[in-house]
């Protein structure tokens, strides 16, 4: 399925956003994790997981890593957020690109990429 797909208010759950973002991780081998700076919960989360990398992003932080078994069951595990007023988030990262191939932006409510593409 080739992408851009934005997910609207009307997405009470993230299932479509999982199962989608499970294709992409199948074959992707490293993430990119953005964070706003005072998102300090999810910084933290991610850094469970990857290491923080310099960026000339001054309003954020950006965690990247491999995709590992773990890292895909994390990210695939995390509940639907709650905090929906600006965003009907699918998920609580910013930010997540695999390989540059395929992005997952603003909280999850916008797809970009391939999620079916070989490597």
């Amino acid at each position: 399925m080739l992408y851009p797909l934005a997910f609207d208010a009307t997405a009470e759950q993230n299932h479509q956003w999982r199962s989608l973002m499970a294709q992409a991780l199948d074959r992707a081998e490293h993430f990119r994790i953005h964070c706003w700076a005072e998102e300090s919960a999810e910084i933290a989360m991610a850094l469970d997981y990857g290491r923080l990398e310099e960026s000339p992003w001054p309003y954020g932080k950006v965690i990247s890593g491999e995709v590992t078994p773990e890292f895909r069951a994390f990210l695939l595990g995390l509940p639907k957020p709650g905090d929906t007023e600006l965003y009907n988030k699918m998920t609580p990262f910013f930010s997540i690109f695999l390989d540059d191939r395929f992005s997952s932006e603003h909280y999850g409510t916008e797809l970009y990429g391939d999620a079916n593409t070989e490597s």
